[in-house]
């Protein structure tokens, strides 16, 4: 059972009972009802707002409703005391049988633990990444990476039938770049531009060079000196690219399952029939766009233009879809993108940007709002940028890619799931910076070390309970029935693992993975709270003189060791069952 909702089942059902709900009533009680946490643990394990909900609806006192509930519940086997506080709360303390018949369902349901159904099989596309595929991934692409899988795995786990896809822009001026450069250096191959540095403006790093390579292997001087070269290798580029982000991808835990083409959309026409869909919906106009408000801008025109009426569905404005000379803009495949997602069968759909992309939420909002008739839903979060260092100076730019600094550079300081969980740690959109060497610290300022070092003790338990007695640990030898005889710390502990669904399902909801990341962490400090104890009072985790105990503990470590994997294995991480204390 998840306790939580167990805990509302009872309350709804017994409110029900009492007071005769209708229909109305029993809603508001499932979207609003709250199970929190007093503040004041003398107050009780729970606190509900059941009473005060109600008052309103029924007309009465919210504490004369809570007076009412209260004898009920005290009916209940599973309360241990039921008081009313303040205006018309409920504070609850459970018994001991209750905690325990919780606990045990961390054995029964093992790796699914955590995970619930309420997504109910619905499909939701999660786009994130999609960075243009003129080169190999560089610590500007790893936040959105990192953050986008985990934000598809948080859904996956709550029961969203998720797909997640990458949008390449091989459409566009930087493909041209892109394939002047390789051309370039293909032309290089063949001792041509001796003593000169690549043009300006082009790709000046290292990895363009195989691609040229590549294709010299193949086609030998076949493109020198011809006029008819850059489609192919435009074509050439992008894939080599997409096979060397998709190697990145993999090396940060990362695949996708769908790769969607800019190019192709255009070429099939759907950019050409989306404009004439909105110009059958009245969606556009011809009008000019007013100054922009606070800028200086010389060359400005009243230049008329055709414009999308995105002020009228949530924008700021109204948005350039065609340009005075029928040009479309970018914004103008991106509608068709989404429009494309929508006949794909996605009425839930969720963006992953950068920062820098933030003017673009209100607009595209407005788009799928407008182009779908209000029946699909576009959630878009951005990532701020991280800033890398490395013993307090920054971390240096990659020789191989120009100007950045590649995933693989950071690999090689780091392991992938290091970097995927302090990357998770806070809020995509808060600022990050972090010394690289801060990384490898022992210590709690650390989370990656901290929450692994508690994974890796728990295995250490299993050692040493199988070095006493010879054989590994077994259901049977464990004692789920501990919550009466815990101490204080224990307990904490117990509560704490029982609410990671709550915590899951809040995360996946938010688009919040760095909330489970901090449970992770609170977690894995009351364990190192309990084995500090443990260790302070002479009575380790394997005692055998002191078998009832032991059994005990055991299902204790069992139960952490589950909660944490399961977490970590949600964020995309495999915990670690050893790790070397530096003492």
């Amino acid at each position: 059972m998840i306790l939580s909702q167990f805990l509302k089942d009872k309350i709804s059902d017994l409110a029900q009972d009492v007071f005769s709900l209708d229909s109305d009533a029993r809603q508001l009680l499932q979207n609003h009802m709250t199970l929190e946490k007093p503040a004041n643990k003398s107050f009780g394990d729970f606190a509900t707002n059941v009473a005060m909900l109600l008052s309103k609806h029924l007309r009465q006192n919210p504490r004369a409703l809570a007076t009412q509930l209260v004898e009920k519940l005290k009916e209940l086997d599973c309360f241990e005391t039921v008081e009313i506080a303040g205006p018309g709360f409920i504070n609850m303390r459970l018994t001991s049988k209750i905690w325990d018949e919780a606990f045990a369902e961390i054995f029964v349901q093992k790796d699914a633990f955590g995970s619930s159904d309420i997504g109910g099989g619905q499909k939701i596309n999660v786009e994130f990444l999609s960075a243009n595929p003129t080169g190999p991934l560089h610590v500007g692409h790893s936040r959105a990476a990192i953050f986008g899988d985990a934000v598809a795995r948080l859904l996956s786990k709550i029961g969203y039938d998720v797909s997640k896809e990458y949008y390449v822009n091989d459409f566009g001026k930087q493909v041209d770049v892109l394939a002047e450069s390789v051309y370039w250096r293909y032309e290089e191959l063949f001792g041509r531009h001796q003593g000169e540095k690549i043009p300006e403006g082009r790709y000046p790093g290292d990895y363009v060079i195989p691609v040229a390579q590549s294709i010299k292997d193949t086609d030998g001087d076949k493109w020198l000196d011809t006029n008819d070269w850059l489609e192919y290798f435009k074509t050439k580029s992008i894939e080599q690219m997409l096979k060397l982000i998709q190697s990145d991808a993999a090396k940060l835990g990362i695949k996708f399952d769908v790769f969607s083409s800019e190019k192709a959309l255009v070429e099939q026409g759907a950019v050409d029939k989306t404009v004439q869909k909105m110009f059958d919906m009245n969606l556009l106009y011809k009008g000019v766009l007013p100054k922009p408000k606070g800028e200086e801008t010389e060359d400005w025109a009243p230049v008329e233009q055709t414009l999308f009426k995105s002020s009228e569905f949530g924008d700021d404005g109204d948005r350039v879809i065609l340009r005075a000379d029928g040009s479309k803009t970018y914004f103008t495949s991106d509608i068709a993108y989404h429009v494309d997602k929508f006949n794909r069968g996605f009425t839930q759909m969720v963006d992953i940007f950068g920062a820098d992309h933030g003017g673009y939420v209100k607009r595209l909002k407005a788009s799928v709002k407008a182009l779908t008739d209000d029946k699909a839903t576009l959630d878009i979060a951005l990532c701020q940028v991280v800033s890398l260092q490395k013993d307090g100076k920054p971390f240096r730019m990659s020789k191989r890619a120009g100007n950045f600094v590649l995933v693989d550079d950071i690999l090689d300081e780091i392991d992938a799931d290091a970097f995927r969980l302090f990357m998770l740690t806070k809020s995509a959109d808060s600022q990050m910076s972090f010394d690289l060497a801060k990384t490898k610290e022992q210590s709690k300022d650390n989370p990656v070390f901290y929450i692994q070092y508690a994974s890796a003790r728990t295995y250490s338990v299993l050692n040493t309970y199988e070095k006493t007695f010879g054989r590994k640990v077994e259901e049977a030898d464990l004692d789920k029935n501990l919550y009466q005889d815990a101490n204080e710390t224990e307990r904490e502990l117990i509560q704490k693992m029982l609410g990671l669904t709550r915590i899951v399902e809040v995360s996946a909801q938010n688009k919040a993975p760095h909330l489970l990341a901090g449970y992770l962490y609170d977690i894995a400090g009351l364990f190192h709270s309990v084995w500090t104890l443990g260790a302070k009072s002479g009575h380790r985790f394997v005692d055998a003189n002191d078998m009832s105990k032991t059994r005990k503990n055991l299902a204790l470590v069992l139960a952490v060791q589950q909660v944490l994997k399961n977490g970590l294995m949600t964020l995309g991480i495999t915990p670690k069952t050893e790790m070397a204390r530096e003492e």
